[in-house]
């Protein structure tokens, strides 16, 4: 990919977007029902409040939170592309299935702007899920400071980390292109970046 060419199409963040947290909604229903075991922060003394609740409250909140988002966000879209909202879902599973169908063709329908705008809520909704305890996925990143992305050259670049804290190949602009919009560069245009790293078995340690 070279400097200058779109890096990513904000359609195709939408898309995956909705496909993951149509993936996530249903691993939080099945985690309801079971009680919270993340327990007290290390170090902290147990107490009687501090005791697990009887259904998974992180769970919960972000499955609601999941669900009602997505079907306001539907709206939201209808209302700036239409002009009005339209018809609001009601609260069942399939409503909220449907609204994901539908936000990726309404988005289309916006400026590019819009699109990005979309994504970036329901990306919130995802990574909440991701960060669930009984989940754990929630994505580590830690910034490159020593190297200037290739694309819009700023010195915003984040690697990926695995399990142990390593960098685990990935490496992603948080940056922003001179027009304002995020510079979205694609993982495989920093590949070499990420190379280096591996090479080198560590990062800057900023901590230090």
């Amino acid at each position: 990919m070279r400097a200058g060419e779109t890096l990513t199409d904000p359609a195709d963040l939408v898309r995956e977007a909705c496909d993951l947290l149509a993936g996530y909604l249903p691993r939080l229903e099945r985690l309801l029902a079971e009680p919270d075991a993340s327990g007290p922060a290390p170090g902290m003394v147990t107490r009687a409040a501090d005791t697990p609740e009887p259904w998974n409250a992180p769970a919960g909140r972000a499955l609601m939170d999941g669900h009602e988002g997505v079907r306001r966000l539907e709206a939201a879209l209808r209302y700036a592309l239409n002009g009005h909202p339209g018809h609001r879902r009601g609260g069942s599973t399939v409503n909220t299935s449907e609204a994901l169908d539908a936000i990726p063709r309404l988005a289309a329908g916006l400026t590019e702007d819009a699109e990005a705008a979309a994504a970036r809520v329901i990306d919130r909704w995802v990574n909440a899920a991701r960060a669930i305890p009984a989940i754990d996925e929630a994505e580590r990143w830690r910034p490159v400071p020593s190297r200037a992305c290739p694309y819009c050259r700023c010195f915003f670049l984040r690697v990926l980390l695995d399990s142990r804290g390593q960098p685990a190949g990935r490496v992603g602009c948080f940056g922003h292109l001179p027009s304002g919009e995020p510079c979205r560069a694609a993982w495989a245009s920093l590949a070499e970046i990420a190379q280096d790293l591996e090479r080198a078995g560590t990062i800057p340690d900023l901590d230090g």
